[in-house]
């Protein structure tokens, strides 16, 4: 006997606004900490800007968790709207986590190699926020998933791109602290892609479930 009970309830759609919302902070962070790169502005002020940007996606997240417990029928099981929500919401975390650490090692000449670790971030959040952004429309799931396979293979060239730049850290320079300073640096920055794959991995999941 199939169970009908309720099935002709709607389903909440709103969640969808709320991810896209989260999506366009985690591009906005990203943006933010590149523009302070370029400029080498690594002032209180430029890690305000990017803390307004965390706490506005904050703000998010929590409505999301609070609709989450008033909501009787979501799109999604309610772990995995959780499990999205919180993990996103961490890659904004460490983005603001990483220009805290340029501030306070009062950074004034990028290392190169981190530039090039830049590009995989933005990269990385880019094809998340899409897949992301996708996820109200599972018509298009394979669209979906190959934004999730790209931020995969962005994470693997950040590990590459991770240890080839510590290893020539140690090999060019002499100086401990400029060393211990960038080796802090490019391992924070290599955890926000390690986070991006966390999300694209229940992205994953999620268009799993739902086939």
């Amino acid at each position: 006997m199939v169970n009908m009970g309720f099935s002709f309830l709607p389903k909440e759609y709103e969640f969808f606004d709320l991810f896209d919302k989260q999506a366009d902070f985690c591009i906005g962070a990203s943006k933010q900490f590149g523009d302070d790169v370029k400029q080498s502005d690594f002032s209180v002020t430029s890690f305000q800007r990017i803390k307004e940007i965390e706490r506005s996606a904050d703000k998010v997240a929590n409505e999301i968790f609070e609709k989450l417990n008033k909501t009787f029928i979501t799109p999604f099981d309610r772990e995995d709207i959780y499990s999205l929500a919180h993990e996103f919401d961490s890659v904004i975390d460490l983005i603001m986590k990483l220009s805290n650490l340029m501030r306070i090692y009062q950074v004034n000449i990028v290392n190169k190699n981190f530039i090039d670790v830049l590009t995989l971030i933005d990269e990385a959040i880019y094809s998340l926020a899409m897949a992301v952004k996708g996820l109200r429309n599972m018509k298009n799931h394979k669209t979906i998933s190959a934004y999730c396979v790209e931020v995969n293979s962005l994470e693997n060239k950040g590990d590459d791109l991770r240890n080839e730049a510590i290893g020539q850290l140690f090999s060019e320079s002499t100086d401990a602290i400029y060393i211990m300073k960038w080796k802090d640096i490019l391992q924070t920055s290599e955890k926000i892609l390690d986070q991006c794959e966390r999300v694209a991995k229940i992205i994953g999941s999620l268009i799993v479930k739902q086939a």
